[in-house]
């Protein structure tokens, strides 16, 4: 019976100091700002701007980071590599909360920081109506509609993820563009979550909306289209246009995919006179540190803000049971 109470005193106790952990996680890594080079603003997009012309440039592509190491690596991996930038194709965070932002951004602030521009293009899991909606997410990091030049080529982000309202705003945005300046860029290449339906080996049964865009791929010449969502790496050459998965920054893969299945970023060099992809194979590794520290702060901490008052008597409760009890529980120990 002892021994039950000194195992139960061992597990408060241990409850207290991860409560204390995450409250100090908050304090010093959850308010981390995101870095100068990170997201969709115009600020980060005229970083570009002042490189010097070059006759080739090598931009990264990663969808689906979210995990606990994986894109760790790549990140490593990319961050010695000489690009000039890298897009983030969607679904970043487990889920679409302020707390799993909170780890996103701490994340960033701290142990990603790369020393390129980072372009993060919204995905279905990175946004909720309620929790974190796209008026935060464009708030957070800027426009979920944008494009740049650089270096005589255009580049576009969409925000495709299923809702038909962005859908067909972002469409509009692409086919007005396109219209206007397509003569004026040597290449163009698109970015989006969920891409047209083009891909027949990861086909999810759903009707998707944006076919739309296929015409306008073969209308305007697009070099490129570059999407997320479906977990794995597959090419699809159609007409004039290379159309790329690359998610494999960190997520479970298709267990029912026997090819594409690795993690993986995509780095695609420009050239005078042609396009190469170069494939950056990682394996799957889990890293604990950032598995408790997401949970502290994706998980735990918002559950203390929401239940605060059952959070405090529970908190109250263990203290006293500690203090009554434990001393007299390692008396009765060191005279046995």
């Amino acid at each position: 019976m002892k021994w039950i109470k000194l195992l139960l005193s061992f597990m408060f106790t241990v409850v207290l100091l991860f409560e204390v952990y995450t409250l100090i996680a908050v304090y010093t890594e959850g308010n981390a700002a995101l870095p100068g080079t990170f997201g969709n603003f115009e600020r980060v997009r005229a970083l570009l701007a002042d490189d010097e012309r070059r006759d080739e440039f090598s931009f990264a592509v990663v969808g689906d980071t979210r995990g606990t190491g994986t894109f760790e690596r790549i990140a490593e991996a990319l961050r010695h590599e000489p690009l000039s930038f890298m897009v983030l194709l969607g679904d970043c965070v487990q889920s679409g909360t302020s707390g799993y932002h909170r780890y996103f951004r701490a994340e960033w602030g701290e142990e990603l920081v790369m020393p390129f521009p980072v372009f993060y293009v919204v995905g279905n899991h990175d946004v909720d109506g309620k929790e974190f909606p796209m008026s935060q997410f464009e708030k957070t990091y800027g426009p979920s509609i944008f494009s740049f030049d650089y270096q005589g080529h255009l580049f576009i982000a969409l925000n495709i993820m299923g809702d038909s309202y962005w859908i067909k705003k972002s469409i509009a945005y692409l086919a007005s563009l396109l219209l206007a300046c397509r003569h004026d860029y040597r290449k163009v290449f698109v970015f989006m979550h969920i891409p047209p339906p083009v891909f027949c080996d990861f086909d999810d049964g759903r009707e998707l909306q944006n076919s739309e865009l296929v015409a306008l791929c073969d209308r305007f010449n697009i070099d490129y289209l570059i999407g997320g969502n479906f977990h794995g790496y597959s090419r699809v050459k159609r007409k004039n246009t290379t159309y790329l998965l690359a998610v494999g920054g960190g997520a479970g893969l298709r267990k029912s995919r026997k090819f594409g299945r690795f993690h993986h970023a995509i780095v695609i060099k420009v050239g005078p006179n042609s396009v190469s992809e170069q494939i950056l194979f990682v394996n799957k590794e889990q890293d604990f540190e950032d598995v408790v520290e997401r949970f502290a702060l994706a998980e735990l901490y918002p559950w203390i803000v929401s239940h605060w008052p059952a959070a405090i008597l529970l908190n109250v409760g263990i203290l006293a049971l500690l203090f009554w009890d434990f001393p007299g529980l390692l008396k009765d120990r060191r005279i046995s």
